[in-house]
């Protein structure tokens, strides 16, 4: 799975910087041009006092060959459109995201919890006429903003942004970047560009109806995931190919 803000998401979209955007090789923003710039100012999350609790968005997510990881750790490249709400509290260490996902030969739709708490996260799915709900060790950190490193001031259309780096639960492959809208702080976009000798490819965010907390109410576990007993983790490796690529 792959993060969404490592949420995180994860991505390239169609932006406006003006004279100083450029683009590389393989079609490619090269951001590191965006850097040391003169008249830059970061205006969001300066400090962890700035920080939200937590957020909630709803996403659309497009990704080209864009890299993702496997059952058993490596890496592959995928190409699908995702599009959902997401979740997400840092204080508690939840996350929640309601997705559907279509890859081609395939649509997914399910729901999947995680819980720093006790490093497990749960899949709730459908598949062919029948309900499933998959438990598996959390591999990955929650999402938080403490992680995110500040280059440069960007556009988007017309809305003046703080360009953020933030790492990846890939590791050096995949370099990915968060837009933040300077007024409000609010999530506006994202992406994710393949990288260190994997193949070319990338994928692009944009975020709706963002809020700086989250709903408390997607975190509770539906009684599949209580009550029956949970499916097996040979099954589930599987099926890996259907969770979401937002996270």
């Amino acid at each position: 799975m792959k993060l969404l803000l490592s949420l995180i998401l994860i991505f390239t979209i169609a932006f406006n910087y003006g004279e100083s955007l450029k683009l590389g090789l393989n079609n490619n923003i090269d951001y590191s041009k965006l850097e040391n710039q003169v008249n830059q100012q970061q205006q969001c999350f300066t400090s962890s006092s700035s920080f939200p609790t937590g957020y909630s968005t709803s996403f659309v997510q497009i990704a080209f060959n864009a890299n993702t990881p496997t059952s058993n750790g490596d890496i592959t490249q995928t190409s699908y459109m995702e599009s959902g709400t997401v979740d997400i509290d840092f204080v508690g260490g939840q996350l929640y995201v309601d997705f559907e996902m279509d890859t081609e030969n395939s649509v997914t739709k399910g729901k999947l919890w995680g819980f720093s708490g006790n490093n497990t996260q749960y899949v709730n799915i459908e598949l062919n006429g029948n309900e499933y709900c998959f438990e598996e060790p959390l591999t990955y950190s929650i999402p938080i903003f403490d992680l995110l490193k500040y280059v440069s001031d960007a556009e988007i259309g017309s809305v003046e942004c703080d360009l953020f780096m933030y790492p990846s639960i890939l590791g050096n492959s995949t370099n990915q970047y968060l837009f933040v809208d300077k007024t409000d702080c609010s999530l506006i976009s994202a992406s994710a560009q393949n990288n260190n000798g994997t193949p070319s490819g990338n994928s692009l965010t944009n975020f709706y109806y963002y809020e700086p907390s989250a709903d408390s109410s997607h975190f509770q576990l539906p009684s599949i995931c209580l009550n029956s007993a949970i499916s097996s983790q040979p099954k589930l490796k599987s099926l890996s190919n259907r969770f979401p690529k937002i996270l």
